[in-house]
């Protein structure tokens, strides 16, 4: 009897894997935060210094789709940040989610796993990046910085619509910018490295 048992067991957790493999998402190794964080950082002043010298009077969702195309850009940009190419959505609640585009089609296909998700912290004035291990590192704005852009004065109302406070981010334990160190596997180099 208890041989029937132990084959039933063994046939369950070989489905389960199997089953994992076949229809689980997609693990991906771990990003480089900081560097992620420096490229958003970057993309963000860049795009809005790009509105505001083509006199934008309102960011639309084709100005979201053309700055999702820039960040894509500015992460694929060598020194690379991550092993595979990446692709970018921002999402209804103003996330940006990182994936891994492998065929480069800006579209997140059946396969092509999670990398980090980056997420505007208006309250406490940072960029917060988070990877699939639920690593994350917080990049702080000086002075006014990019919080006063119409950018993100649009991806903040984003936030807002979707149910997102001010004060969702604060207990958000992040490792600071100056403090974060990345996976030995994605050192990369680029800007702020200094690793």
């Amino acid at each position: 009897m208890f041989g029937k048992f132990k084959g039933i067991a063994i046939i369950g957790v070989i489905g389960f894997i199997a089953y994992g493999a076949l229809f689980g998402a997609k693990s991906e190794p771990q990003a480089d935060l900081g560097a992620i964080l420096d490229r958003t950082e970057y993309a963000l002043n860049t795009y809005q210094t790009h509105l505001s010298s083509n006199e934008v009077a309102e960011v639309t969702d084709a100005n979201m789709e053309e700055f999702s195309g820039f960040l894509t850009q500015v992460l694929n940009t060598d020194p690379p940040v991550y092993s595979k190419p990446l692709g970018m959505n921002v999402q209804s609640d103003a996330t940006f989610l990182g994936f891994a585009d492998a065929n480069e089609d800006g579209i997140q296909d059946a396969g092509e796993g999670k990398v980090f998700t980056v997420e505007i912290d208006e309250a406490n004035g940072r960029l917060i990046a988070t990877d699939i291990a639920g690593n994350s590192s917080g990049l702080r704005f000086s002075g006014s910085g990019i919080l006063t852009g119409m950018l993100l004065g649009n991806m903040i109302g984003r936030q807002r619509g979707a149910g997102v406070s001010a004060a969702s981010f604060n207990n958000r334990t992040v490792t600071p910018r100056s403090s974060y160190r990345s996976p030995t596997r994605a050192r990369t180099g680029g800007p702020r490295s200094g690793k």
